[in-house]
């Protein structure tokens, strides 16, 4: 990775912190407290994001609703994977609404 990469992906993890997430409708809590963040990615570009938090080892709560099926597959399909390598958890809390832990912290 070279410099401008890291000051790209910077800005872009910046950008993506910064948004709230595109929910419709009201904002559900599932039972989980509030520093759990809550990502709702446009593009398969954003995962990076996802990723870089679950590393630090906090929890997501990540919203596939605002992108297409096959992209959200593609999504999911990318958490999955790095959650395993991490030795997270993942759950499906509603239709398009998955929750993902980092090791240490399990799903009930």
């Amino acid at each position: 990775m070279g410099f401008f990469d890291f000051i790209t992906k910077a800005d872009k993890m910046k950008e993506i912190k910064d948004k709230e997430p595109q929910v419709s409708g009201d904002k559900k809590n599932y039972g989980v407290s509030d520093n759990i963040e809550q990502f709702s990615p446009v593009s398969f570009d954003d995962v990076a994001a996802i990723i870089d938090v679950l590393c630090q080892g906090r929890p997501v709560i990540v919203h596939l609703s605002e992108v297409k099926d096959n992209t959200a597959q593609r999504v999911l399909d990318l958490l999955s994977g790095a959650v395993y390598a991490i030795s997270g958890n993942v759950g499906k809390l509603e239709k398009d609404i998955y929750l993902f832990t980092p090791n240490g912290q399990k799903i009930r």
